[in-house]
């Protein structure tokens, strides 16, 4: 459960908000196998329900296509890398927007959620969502932010 101590390292904070197994133990690199080898599916939806618990901005289908999802549920197979490593880029998203919103769950959605004059008018979690490419500049935004710069 999320009530547990937030983990030390950043690969044990994200793989704790991912819901994986043996959070406790992951370093950067077993992160990386993990996402590498496939995120399990219940991943996915996981990440779908703390960013957005209301599914009003966000659900699993607008990160895994919905027959992918079933399919892949029922199978009892991983996500795909591509889908695992889009999934991983939103959450590193998400999990920056927390720490800097100091675990205000409400106050991060709505800075995702809300159009950003920096971003096209589009929403950080649109562009976090679309691509990895989108992910990092929503990241380098967080960080422009952190630093004082006005965004």
């Amino acid at each position: 459960p999320m009530s547990q101590a937030i983990p030390q390292s950043e690969a044990a904070r994200i793989a704790h908000f991912m819901g994986l197994r043996g959070w406790k133990t992951i370093d950067d690199l077993r992160l990386v196998n993990r996402v590498e080898s496939g995120l399990p599916v219940s991943t996915a939806q996981a990440i779908a329900k703390r960013i957005d618990p209301t599914g009003e901005h966000l659900e699993v289908y607008d990160l895994i296509p919905k027959a992918s999802y079933y399919r892949r549920k029922e199978q009892k197979k991983p996500l795909t890398k591509d889908q695992s490593e889009k999934i991983f880029a939103l959450t590193k998203v998400f999990a920056e927007t927390l720490r800097q919103y100091h675990d205000d769950q409400e106050s991060a959605s709505l800075f995702l959620s809300r159009k950003h004059p920096l971003l096209g008018g589009r929403s950080p979690l649109d562009v976090a969502r679309d691509s990895t490419a989108g992910a990092d500049l929503v990241l380098k935004l967080l960080d422009k932010a952190e630093a004082g710069v006005a965004v």
